[in-house]
């Protein structure tokens, strides 16, 4: 039974659950920016939305389980717990599952529409590109991810703007999807100071090696001030309100802490140890981050 339940956890840490959350809330999100802000002169769709929403929860699933599969040697140095390395999952059972996983969000995605079908494929690929070679390239592994990670926001307006025939409804995805691809950036880039050492040993040549950690560190502390510089933008252009606004400050906060942290630390040693602490800060500040849109465009609806 203890191998079982071992086994299970395994499977369920590889497809990293709670970044699934993220990723259904960023479908949601593009969704609802479409549906909220065009003044729901668009028929509000709950079928579109579901499978959307199932589209890129099954491909991101997909994209985290071929990620450890590629990943294995390096996890074997920065994370040997990780479930591959650990031997709780398998390498030839990871490479089934996340194919599996990508062919059916894949296929379903046709159902929306051929523009959606073709959009839920150029990710699939990118997803799959990153994992295999693109990842080992650093910077440009660093804005394919973030890039992916911003089009599950643009996926939720476009499915909706394919089904109502206007294409240029996609529009109104573009802040929070641009939001979250500099956050996304920002935070790889941390990561690739904390996984330095293992990522030097394999070489994959992220900034953190190829410019060095303090260069790195800068980089991502420049990125967090944009984030929290652009922040306001939503609000003040008035497609955003009050309660977008009041959210977003708990990110800024976070993000200035982050910041600060990183900025007062100079040995290249306690800067990864710092960046290794603060990953996260990042990650639940670019939850709040994306909450602050969502929530923001619900009570609108009432």
């Amino acid at each position: 039974m203890d191998g079982l339940m071992r086994r299970v956890g395994g499977f369920i840490e590889i497809l990293r659950v709670h970044n699934l959350f993220v990723s259904a809330m960023a479908t949601l999100l593009g969704f609802e920016s479409v549906y909220v802000i065009v003044g729901r002169d668009v028929a509000f769709n709950p079928v579109v939305l579901t499978l959307s929403t199932v589209v890129v929860v099954l491909i991101a699933a997909g994209g985290y389980v071929i990620n450890d599969y590629y990943d294995a040697e390096i996890d074997l140095i920065n994370k040997p717990s990780r479930p591959i390395p650990s031997g709780r999952v398998s390498r030839t059972e990871a490479l089934t599952l996340s194919l599996l996983l990508i062919f059916l969000g894949v296929v379903i995605s046709s159902y929306i529409g051929v523009i959606s079908f073709m959009y839920a494929v150029f990710n699939a690929t990118l997803l799959i590109l990153y994992s295999k070679r693109l990842k080992k390239e650093g910077f440009a592994g660093n804005l394919a991810i973030s890039t992916a990670s911003a089009n599950s926001i643009i996926y939720g307006g476009l499915t909706l703007s394919e089904v109502c025939s206007d294409l240029t409804l996609v529009k109104y995805t573009l802040i929070p999807a641009t939001y979250a691809f500099v956050f996304t950036l920002m935070r790889e880039i941390i990561k690739g100071i904390e996984d330095v050492t293992g990522d030097l040993r394999v070489g994959v040549k992220t900034l953190a090696i190829t410019r060095g950690v303090k260069q790195a560190s800068k980089i991502s502390i420049i990125l967090m001030l944009l984030i929290v510089l652009f922040s306001p933008y939503p609000y003040i252009s008035g497609v955003y309100g009050t309660t977008y606004l009041i959210l977003v400050l708990i990110t800024d906060v976070l993000l200035i802490y982050s910041a600060l942290k990183l900025g007062r630390t100079t040995a290249e040693s306690d800067i990864i140890k710092a960046s290794s602490a603060l990953r996260s800060y990042t990650k639940v500040a670019m939850f709040l981050g994306i909450t602050a849109f969502l929530v923001d465009l619900i009570v609108r609806l009432f």
